[in-house]
């Protein structure tokens, strides 16, 4: 600890890290969900997406194709 920085500089440190902390790891936790929904292995994209960072994982998720019996499949959608 600093003792020319106050001791509440300490706390909100903290705490700004710990929510940049939690909102990356909402993150790899959507990718993986989104990589589970195209039959892809949740455990590997959420690892991969909370250590290599969200934006890669989730560009290649965004990238794979939907499975044919998906009811959000963009072909399977039905006209009003």
């Amino acid at each position: 600890m600093n003792p020319l920085i106050p001791t509440s500089f300490d706390l909100v440190y903290s705490l700004i890290l710990g929510g940049i902390f939690l909102l990356n790891l909402l993150i790899a936790f959507l990718v993986a969900s989104a990589a589970k929904r195209k039959d892809r292995s949740f455990g590997s994209f959420f690892w991969l997406s909370l250590f290599m960072g969200s934006i890669i994982p989730a560009l290649v998720v965004a990238a794979l194709p939907f499975r044919s019996d998906d009811p959000n499949r963009p072909s399977n959608k039905s006209h009003i």
